[in-house]
């Protein structure tokens, strides 16, 4: 029997339909983005002032967001099942395989009036999308709401941040200087992907787990998009170590320069950092000219009122290489919380 014949479908293009003439009312474009059995809630809004579109805002519908209320209610008043838009439509959209005439890809209520979207999504629409909502402020959703796009794009072989880079570049690319605050943005977004991965089991496979910093820049060396992957595994390693013998002798071991002046600054930065923070005596090596940075101040975040913050916060080891991040800059799960700095620092 087919899955179509199990569900009432004028019910749920009625259900849609609501949630179109909702959404419209709001003056937002929903979409709802069906792949590989996960649905994605997003959402589209610009200035309609008559003049030509230039910024869209892209954004996640969260918990509370508006097409999920919108969502809620459609399936409230019309008795559908609660989470109907989760449990019905993968199934409807063929599992997320776009093909084409798919019940119920469409606009809603009209094609000329339209307030909602629905569309079987490839993984090759759906990163680039799901990215750039990640580009807005996302107070209601958390990285364990995104485990079905970490698994998507590990299942299509996006597995560190340059491999997503590749895919989301056309998308984001502008005319722009290099250190714009669009790139900060993608960067640090990039960095977050990653660490997404590989909290779901989902990055890369190192051909060894680090277990110095040298270790971590020979990993990159041999591919610089392992970065993240090499860098965090480390820190976790170090972290999980309780010997001060132990974790010496993880900063110890001079990593030959990879000449890549950010990650070599970061790598030095690290080791002078994570010796200082936890009372080791700081390895000579951190101090060498190649891991000292090239002068050009670089910062984490993309808001200028945040960039201030980090002018204050920003720990010595990091500071004097200009790279400006945070009071706790290598902050991870495994990371002690008796040791977490709290901000400000008096109270």
């Amino acid at each position: 029997m087919s899955v179509f014949s199990l569900v009432d479908q004028p019910l749920i293009l009625k259900a849609l339909n609501l949630v179109g003439e909702e959404l419209r009312d709001q003056k937002l474009l929903g979409e709802i983005m069906v792949c590989s059995g996960h649905v994605f809630l997003l959402r589209y809004g610009w200035k309609d002032d008559g003049n030509p579109i230039e910024q869209v805002d892209i954004s996640f519908d969260g918990k509370n967001g508006p097409m999920r209320q919108a969502c809620d209610r459609a399936g409230q008043a019309i008795g559908l099942l609660h989470g109907w838009v989760e449990r019905l439509l993968p199934r409807l959209c063929r599992d997320g395989t776009p093909q084409s005439g798919d019940f119920p890809t469409g606009m809603y209520p009209s094609w000329e009036k339209p307030g909602l979207r629905v569309l079987a999504a490839p993984p090759s629409l759906l990163m680039p999308m799901v990215f750039l909502a990640t580009l807005r402020p996302m107070p209601d959703t958390t990285l364990d709401d995104l485990e079905g796009a970490f698994r998507i794009a590990a299942a299509a072989g996006i597995t560190t941040g340059k491999g997503l880079r590749r895919l989301v570049a056309p998308f984001v690319d502008r005319k722009s200087r290099e250190d714009s605050d669009l790139r900060k943005a993608v960067d640090h977004k990039l960095a977050l992907f990653e660490m997404g991965l590989d909290r779901f089991g989902l990055g890369p496979q190192l051909k060894h787990k680090p277990r110095s910093l040298a270790d971590v820049a020979e990993l990159i060396r041999e591919n610089p998009d392992w970065f993240s992957q090499a860098m965090y595994q480390f820190q976790e390693a170090f972290y999980r170590e309780r010997d001060r013998g132990a974790q010496q002798a993880m900063l110890d071991p001079a990593p030959v320069p990879l000449e890549r002046a950010w990650n070599d600054a970061w790598i030095g930065a690290v080791g002078e950092h994570m010796a200082q923070r936890w009372s080791l005596t700081v390895p000579r090596w951190t101090q060498e000219g190649p891991f000292m940075g090239n002068g050009v101040p670089d910062f984490w975040s993309t808001e200028p009122t945040a960039r201030d913050i980090e002018i204050v916060e920003t720990p010595p080891a990091f500071r004097r290489r200009l790279l400006f991040t945070a009071a706790e800059p290598l902050m991870s799960a495994k990371f002690p919380s008796h040791m977490k700095v709290r901000m400000p620092y008096w109270a």
